[in-house]
């Protein structure tokens, strides 16, 4: 007797489908702008008005591509606000080609001019250097006003005029280096200094080696207080200073042209009603006259006569309070 097998088939009943995780995907965008809208309301609370332009600016200006730094590095930073990236990345226009000359009216007339070619041009030739006014040791105004004007030529020429001020001062040639709205010559609250003051500085330096004028190198910061109190505007004030030198004897200033490099803080705004506004975050270079290099030495000079420590060391002798049997028994020992 055959037996029948009888199949069975069940129709699965379509229930409603589970929601997926579509939904995830647009809590988390939405998460996301909200934490970034309330990023913005902090940096909005606790920066003014010049911040949050720099802000805005390094954010627009930063590239992965053209920086090493990391642009959400807070360490060392005295801001919240500062992200660290690099202000002064030089573009096409403004990138300076230290393996060309200028040839333009101004530069043709330059420190390191050379004798006229056959042909009468006056500009850069093969010729001997010719002997030049400002060479050897720098004592009168004149001289230094007639290098004023030259340094002020070579900032034009490599598209710096608007981050140099020179005058002649008392104590010698003041050249004074600081940012504008388009080159920063440090980040916030670092001492690495941006390619295109690099590039200023070492330019600047084939100036300084005819010239025997001993140079005094001074690191100026604004008052932004640093979170960590290890380090201070002290401390950065005199690594950018020690920066700068070291890019002008990168350049080719012989080493021993340098008197002094001093750390000089927030001690000396140059905006003293706006004490943390940028004019006051700068590099000056002073090249010393004669006798404002003899007043620095004599500050340290023991073995010239007359110096400023052993004058200080008898005044402090002479104004020693002593004991009155003292002075009696040396009135009658003579």
């Amino acid at each position: 007797m055959s037996e029948n097998i009888i199949i069975k088939r069940k129709r699965r009943s379509r229930g409603k489908s589970k929601g997926g995780g579509a939904w995830k995907v647009a809590f988390a965008d939405f998460m996301l702008a909200l934490m970034a809208f309330f990023m913005v309301l902090w940096i909005l609370a606790v920066s003014d008005a010049d911040e949050r332009k720099e802000f805005s600016e390094s954010i627009r200006n930063y590239s992965l591509f053209e920086s090493e730094s990391n642009p959400f590095d807070f360490s060392g930073n005295p801001l919240p606000t500062s992200m660290g990236a690099d202000l002064s990345i030089l573009d096409s226009k403004n990138k300076l080609d230290l393996t060309k000359r200028s040839i333009s009216k101004k530069t043709a007339r330059s420190l390191n001019q050379r004798t006229a070619d056959d042909e009468g041009d006056s500009g850069y030739g093969d010729k001997p250097m010719m002997n030049s006014l400002l060479k050897g040791q720098l004592t009168s105004p004149e001289q230094l006003a007639l290098l004023a004007s030259k340094l002020e030529a070579l900032a034009d020429s490599i598209g710096a005029a608007e981050n140099i001020d020179i005058e002649v001062v008392p104590q010698g040639l003041r050249i004074l280096l600081h940012d504008n709205a388009n080159h920063k010559m440090f980040r916030r609250g670092s001492a690495q200094m941006t390619p295109f003051f690099q590039d200023v500085l070492r330019s600047l330096a084939p100036v300084f080696i005819p010239i025997e004028n001993k140079l005094m190198i001074s690191g100026h910061t604004d008052r932004s207080k640093f979170h960590n109190a290890a380090f201070t505007n002290w401390e950065l004030s005199s690594q950018r200073a020690l920066q700068a030198r070291q890019m002008l004897q990168i350049g080719g200033m012989p080493r021993e042209r340098v008197a002094q490099v001093v750390a000089m803080s927030d001690t000396m705004p140059i905006d003293a009603a706006n004490p943390k506004s940028s004019v006051n975050r700068r590099i000056e270079l002073l090249l010393l006259t004669e006798d404002a290099e003899e007043a620095i030495k004599s500050l340290f000079n023991r073995d010239k006569p007359d110096n400023a420590i052993d004058n200080a060391v008898d005044r402090a002798e002479y104004n020693r309070p002593v004991l009155r049997s003292k002075v009696l028994f040396d009135s009658v020992g003579k």
